[in-house]
């Protein structure tokens, strides 16, 4: 397993933020959680019981009331939501509780199986809520003054770690934005200013923000003068979205629609994966109003111009708008969180504002923002899956559960000339002795090959085998070779390695 990735997150608790907190708890042995911040945005902020948005920030995105009252919501911001003294709060030390109380009750269950796994182990629940921080949560876009939560990220920011820093916003910007701040604060004066940059752009990667914007626009008017060269990260496949139960890729959608989710998400997982929410399972959400109650009416109708009221089968898929910030961070045996020149679950991860790219063309999107030219994600299925694995560890002794492969010693990377024959090999170390299958295939997205030889067919149905470059081939081309290892548990479980061949 490679170094756990280093986060910071920062959420407004949505409700698709809730389904990502229960989601990412069964991974938190995979990344090194430095702390999770509550913060505002333009569709959640608590208040602070003396001011009104207007007051505080008067280029606010809210669309305000109109969002749940009218039949349909205009794009531009609501001029009258300067008068909010709140809006849609959610339910204080819900991250807390949830740590508390069904986390805890799930944690024996998940140390033991990651143990029967020979992964690390989970943190505590304790260890959990001491990472747990309030952030500037009073108004969208609040920047007024520093708060736990942003002095937990500047200081991680600042300090001697030399791991990359990852800040996963899935919320406003402006909990990140008055940390940096406040580094800015105390050195723009300073003749170390220029270093104190550098040290930022080195060290830190934001991911969950689209075209340099996040859900408000504190970014846009205090961090981008004092950060510019700040990079925004984002991967070219999506996940979680409201919509996937009707429009994920053909050969995982089954795996988003009623009654798959229900039976190998929630059905005998424990109260954990019982707070998770799917469409018209009956649960009710705080301080939302009824517009946005999926678990009551199945129906999602956000009064968008043009866009007519989606309708949703009791037990489908709701969703989980920002699991795809920490999900191409998860140790896989795919290599792109740390290169970005290979896959993560979710394809090579690109910078904001850069077209990704897939075997050297560019990579299109559609109206959705889902790719487009009939680019399909090869990891997803198996990835949703290995979500279904994991829920039953929450509840379940190791011996009733499935639990992936090792893979060891897999070839390294090398240089070949065309027309010359790779070996390809590994050591699969398979824990619950249930077998497993094993394939080798060339990855299209981080592959750079432009002959054409159609290697879309090829692969290698053993642990062994032998890749031939093209003929055709020229001197720089890049091939990546994934090993695909998929137990054959009721709940399969799939690992990867990677191995590029470039020609010489």
């Amino acid at each position: 397993m490679q170094a756990k990735p280093r986060v910071i997150i920062t959420t407004d608790m949505e409700v698709d933020d809730m389904n990502s907190t229960i989601h990412l708890a069964l991974y938190l042995n995979h990344i090194d959680l430095e702390a999770i911040v509550y913060t505002a945005s333009q569709y959640h902020f608590q208040g602070d019981g003396l001011h009104t948005l207007g007051e505080v920030n008067p280029h606010w995105r809210t669309k305000g009331k109109r969002s749940y009252e009218w039949k349909a919501v205009p794009p531009e911001p609501d001029p009258e939501a300067g008068d909010l003294t709140k809006y849609r709060p959610f339910p204080e030390r819900w991250i807390e509780n949830l740590w508390e109380n069904e986390y805890a009750a799930a944690w024996p269950s998940l140390q033991a199986n990651a143990r029967a796994a020979s992964e690390p182990d989970f943190p505590s629940p304790e260890e959990l809520v001491a990472r747990t921080y309030v952030g500037n949560i009073a108004f969208e876009g609040d920047v007024r003054k520093d708060t736990p939560g942003s002095d937990v990220i500047k200081h991680a920011i600042m300090d001697d770690d030399p791991r990359t820093l990852w800040l996963l916003s899935w919320g406003g910007m402006n909990t990140i934005v008055r940390a940096l701040m406040s580094i800015a604060d105390d050195f723009a004066a300073s003749p170390d200013w220029d270093a104190v940059r550098e040290h930022v752009y080195r060290k830190v990667r934001v991911a969950g923000v689209v075209n340099g914007v996040g859900q408000d626009n504190s970014w846009r008017d205090h961090g981008r003068s004092l950060f510019p060269g700040l990079t925004f990260w984002r991967a070219p496949f999506p996940y979680g979205g409201y919509v996937d139960a009707k429009c994920a890729q053909p050969d995982s959608i089954d795996l988003f629609r009623a009654p798959w989710p229900k039976q190998n998400l929630i059905e005998g997982n424990g109260p954990l994966m019982g707070r998770y929410m799917l469409y018209g399972d009956g649960k009710v959400y705080e301080n939302e109003p009824e517009r946005f109650q999926f678990g009551t009416h199945a129906t999602l109708d956000w009064g968008w111009p043009g866009m007519e009221p989606l309708h949703f089968e009791r037990g489908d898929f709701m969703a989980e708008g920002d699991s795809m910030t920490y999900i191409p961070l998860l140790d896989f045996g795919l290599r792109g969180a740390g290169d970005p020149s290979f896959d993560t679950v979710l394809g090579p991860m690109f910078r904001d504002g850069d077209i990704p790219r897939v075997g050297g063309a560019a990579m299109g999107f559609d109206s959705l923002g889902k790719p487009a030219n009939h680019n399909v994600n090869p990891f997803l299925r198996a990835y949703q899956e290995d979500f279904a694995a994991r829920a039953q560890w929450c509840a379940h002794k190791p011996e009733e559960c499935s639990h992936p492969v090792r893979i060891e010693n897999a070839t390294a990377d090398c240089t070949a000339g065309t027309g010359e024959g790779v070996e390809l090999k590994a050591q699969v170390i398979d824990p619950d002795g249930a077998g497993f299958d094993a394939t080798w295939t060339v990855s299209p997205h981080s592959s750079s090959y432009r002959g054409v030889e159609d290697l879309a067919s090829w692969c290698a149905r053993t642990v062994q085998g032998t890749f031939t470059v093209p003929a055709d081939a020229q001197t720089g081309d890049r091939f990546v070779l994934t090993l695909s290892t998929r137990t054959r548990g009721k709940r399969p479980c799939t690992r990867y390695s990677q191995v590029a061949v470039t020609v010489r």
